[in-house]
């Protein structure tokens, strides 16, 4: 199935992708949910990608720094994108190894937040098992990360996780073994990985429970193998 829709392009950092949202629900459209690739144009630009779940069925399409040269695309001008989903056929050589390509996560390093917004980065780089510097530079920002960008970082390292980020709730009241958990402080949010039993958390340490003045709100889980 071909969709397309036109869209202004938002003012962005032009070192980098910019990422915008997708004006339809994702899931509705596609039938689909999770890990979602697709291809199409962009102003009649090829383009090939995963789109960035946020949840709910809301996903963000990256377009890269090439698409956005090659389209000669400026802040406000008019989108014309045209958007289908890969074919799982087209992948499957990519596909037969897919389970070898994952990492295998074993153990992890604790790694401290190296400024006070860092907590993803450092998040990302206890389970990748690379310096918080090099993860910095791969998600393009030493400050504030949303789950999309988590997920796109974990899609990067190769690193298997659900497709969603889940609530906590009295039907769903328990994380992973495994997972990123998005921790409510007092006046911010914060991010903290949760391995086997202990709260690895880039500002506070390793913990045997999550900070006392944090309340622990949603969770996207790690797939260890």
């Amino acid at each position: 199935m071909k969709h397309s829709f036109n869209i202004t392009m938002p003012d962005y950092e032009k070192t980098s992708r910019v990422f915008i949202e997708l004006p339809f629900n994702v899931w509705n459209l596609f039938n689909k949910k999770g890990a979602i690739r697709v291809k199409g144009s962009i102003n009649k630009v090829l383009y090939e990608c995963a789109l960035i779940p946020r949840g709910n069925g809301v996903y963000l399409l990256p377009i890269s720094k090439k698409i956005i040269e090659k389209s000669r695309i400026s802040v406000g001008d008019t989108l014309n994108i045209n958007m289908e989903l890969v074919d799982n056929n087209e992948n499957n050589k990519s596909k037969v190894n897919e389970s070898s390509e994952y990492r295998r996560i074993e153990s992890v390093n604790y790694v401290e937040q190296p400024n006070t917004r860092a907590c993803g980065q450092a998040c990302i780089s206890m389970l990748a098992g690379v310096d918080v510097e090099e993860v910095m530079k791969a998600m393009n920002t030493k400050g504030s990360t949303s789950i999309g960008q988590l997920i796109e970082a974990l899609d990067y390292y190769k690193i298997k996780h659900s497709g969603t980020n889940k609530r906590i709730s009295k039907k769903n009241p328990n994380y992973s073994e495994v997972c990123i958990l998005t921790v409510h402080m007092p006046n911010y949010n914060h991010w903290v990985l949760h391995f086997k039993g202990k709260f690895y958390d880039p500002e506070f340490g390793v913990l045997e429970e999550c900070h006392p003045d944090g309340k622990i709100t949603s969770y996207l889980e790690i797939y260890k193998d």
